[in-house]
């Protein structure tokens, strides 16, 4: 039961980033400096585990869990943190991290399997695994073309990016403090209109500019209406597949639709690097839905998982106060992980 499968503790974080890089399922959100950032802005503890298959290292499980004496796991506003490693050690590897969580005191763990990971719905049941599924949406850049981007998108976009200059809207690259400044603001009134509290802290755009500094990988960029900033977009563009993680306009300029031009940047920006996709992240309701495949997305799912060595009485009361513990945060459905135009 996925005994010649065992975990070490990253040391070197080049060693982390080459096998992400050699999985399939590699997103942004797998870059350890992202990880880290991200728990030490809320406070969680990032325990970036290696995998081996006898004396191979084969891939990574990254492990974030909120700090305490009942080591809980994180509640995370961004999906598809999980383990990457090649399919066919998926289900021995998931049976392995049980027994890593019986020997670390961790009863209950919740990770995703993202878009780019093998099917393995059977094996999982088997492995005393519970999983539901999830769905996020992908524009496929492969022989794609700027015009194809244009006509792949549904009439209402098309309108838009018409409209772009006799709306005034222009996209740009983010200048310094545009990030830290617009982003909490998109990212707030996007939650709130749903009805609840974003999950970001108010720094988080000037975590996320400061974390980007410098960096090739990241791609921030601004929606301007008439001159003045109107929404900001950030994506994670390390792997083949661009992660579209945040992004929207302030409602004050949404009469000029901002937004679905600086998401079509985006694309355009990602074809023109040469990547294979785009994942604009997450399905949060219908209508965000509808924003997305009217760039060209696709609905593709994944899994979310809750892993436990607990006998399934015990599991499922453990689950039970855990979800009572998280319910006021939203961050696996109930608010937008993004925040684009169509919401706001």
């Amino acid at each position: 039961m996925g005994a010649d499968i065992r975990f070490t503790v990253a040391r070197d974080p080049r060693e982390w980033a080459a096998l992400v890089a050699g999985s399939d399922g590699a997103t942004g959100f797998h870059d350890l400096s992202w990880l880290r950032m991200q728990s030490d802005l809320y406070g969680w503890s990032c325990t970036p585990l290696i995998v081996w298959h006898g004396t191979e290292p084969v891939g990574v499980f990254p492990v974030l869990l909120q700090r305490g004496l009942l080591r809980r796991p994180a509640s995370l506003p961004f999906p598809f943190v999980g383990p990457l490693v090649p399919d066919a050690l998926l289900v021995r590897t998931l049976r392995a991290f049980r027994w890593w969580q019986v020997r670390h005191g961790v009863p209950i763990s919740r990770f995703d399997l993202g878009p780019g990971v093998g099917p393995v719905a059977a094996g999982l049941t088997h492995a005393g695994i519970e999983s539901s599924p999830e769905r996020t949406y992908i524009v496929d850049l492969r022989g794609a073309t700027p015009e194809s981007l244009v006509a792949g998108t549904k009439r209402g976009a098309r309108q838009a990016l018409r409209a772009a200059d006799r709306n005034a809207v222009e996209i740009r690259r983010a200048i310094p403090g545009e990030v830290a400044t617009l982003l909490p603001q998109v990212l707030s009134e996007s939650y709130s209109s749903r009805g609840v509290p974003s999950p970001y802290p108010d720094e988080i755009g000037e975590r996320i500019e400061r974390w980007a500094a410098g960096r090739d990988d990241v791609y921030a960029a601004t929606a301007l209406v008439a001159g003045v900033p109107a929404g900001v977009i950030v994506a994670l563009a390390g792997q083949p597949v661009v992660t579209g993680w945040a992004g929207g306009t302030l409602r004050a300029h949404r009469h000029a639709n901002p937004s679905t031009v600086l998401y079509h940047h985006l694309l355009r920006w990602s074809l023109d690097r040469g990547h294979t996709a785009v994942d604009l992240v997450g399905h949060v309701d219908e209508g965000i839905a509808r924003f997305k495949m009217s760039l060209g997305a696709t609905e593709t799912p994944y899994t979310n998982v809750v892993s436990s060595p607990l006998p399934r009485g015990a599991r499922a009361a453990a689950l039970s106060v855990l979800n009572a513990s998280t319910r006021l945060l939203p961050s696996r459905g109930s608010a937008p992980r993004t925040a684009p135009g169509r919401a706001l």
